[in-house]
């Protein structure tokens, strides 16, 4: 009961910590435009998405003209111009040779809007390009289609595992990460409020040691809950297809090989910025030993957010709840040390 007692009153101090605020507004943000993001990418690297610019051509290639339809130009120097002043976004330097190796020189805007708008059209004329140089030397050209199980055709737009991509192994494990990092400091917050402003003196005299720390990981678990359960909806309103429970349940596991650390690591040193800076050093080392592995915590993340399950999660549960009954025995003994 006393620790309820002491998880409620970190809750309630919540709304103070405007760091942690700032922190969880960007959560929300980043999962409620997940959609329009993953978008953006798809326009950016898929040539299914483009707008048509005009292109200069310098030199013979009769084939790059049908598919392109390009600006002519007999030098190069004046092509450049015209690519300065705005009145092409590229140019191809290319002569055609029906028989050997042709080689495709190209110059694009210097400026990064401009060649962000270039690039897809290019893309998307090179690919023209070569389908028809396959075309006239007889070469077969490789459409692959895709069926539903009616066996009727689907028409999947090119680009679109780039969106797929990016939700499932870019921006869920982040959302996860990310929402690791703020319980972790969090936990060092409340834990080092307590310390440094000798409120844990008071609170010894009416409660158990015990039940403080516990009550910490409780606020910790609580907070947990309602950030995944933000980041999740906000997912699901933008039309992202998860399994809820067991990306939640892998979110929380992950969450608990790091919120350990972060107790351990404030009981231990006892003061905010130095627990913050030990906790972010130590954190940096364990994601990236984490990425090392084929079935890593975070992997296992992504394979939850898509229905597949594996065994490896639950042992990975385990040793969270051993982690955690373990951090909550060291902070105590820690914390203990100053009433001797």
């Amino acid at each position: 009961m006393s620790a309820l007692k002491i998880a409620l009153k970190d809750l309630k101090a919540l709304t103070r910590e405007k760091t942690i605020l700032l922190a969880i507004l960007l959560l929300i943000s980043i999962s409620s435009l997940s959609q329009i993001v993953a978008m953006g990418l798809s326009i950016l690297y898929s040539p299914s998405f483009y707008q048509k610019v005009d292109i200069g051509l310098v030199g013979n290639a009769p084939i790059f003209e049908s598919v392109a339809k390009p600006v002519k130009y007999k030098s190069l120097n004046k092509a450049l111009e015209d690519l300065r002043s705005g009145k092409i976004y590229a140019i191809v330097v290319l002569n055609e040779n029906a028989t050997g190796v042709n080689y495709v020189t190209v110059y694009i805007p210097r400026e990064d809007v401009k060649a962000i708008r270039v690039i897809p059209y290019l893309r998307s004329v090179l690919m023209d390009y070569q389908d028809s140089l396959r075309n006239s030397k007889g070469i077969p050209v490789l459409r692959i289609q895709a069926y539903d199980f009616s066996g009727n055709w689907i028409d999947v737009l090119e680009g679109i595992s780039v969106k797929f991509r990016f939700i499932y192994t870019v921006l869920i494990p982040l959302l996860v990460v990310l929402t690791a990092v703020i319980l972790s400091i969090y936990i060092i917050d409340v834990m080092c409020e307590e310390l440094e402003t000798k409120t844990i003196d008071v609170l010894a005299i009416s409660v158990n040691l015990r039940d403080v720390v516990i009550g910490k990981v409780i606020a910790s678990l609580a907070v947990a809950l309602l950030l995944t359960s933000m980041w999740i909806l906000a997912l699901v309103v933008n039309g992202v297809n998860i399994d809820v429970p067991l990306t939640a349940f892998s979110a929380f596991t992950f969450y608990h090989l790091l919120i350990p650390i972060a107790l351990i690591t404030s009981a231990i040193v006892k003061n905010r910025e130095r627990s913050q800076l030990v906790f972010s050093l130590t954190a940096i080392l364990i994601i990236l030993l984490f990425l090392i592995f084929g079935k890593s915590p975070l992997g296992l993340v992504v394979k939850s957010s898509l229905s597949m399950f594996d065994a490896t999660l639950i042992v990975y549960a385990l040793a969270s709840i051993l982690l955690t009954v373990l951090a909550v025995k060291i902070a105590v003994r820690e914390v203990e040390k100053l009433f001797k």
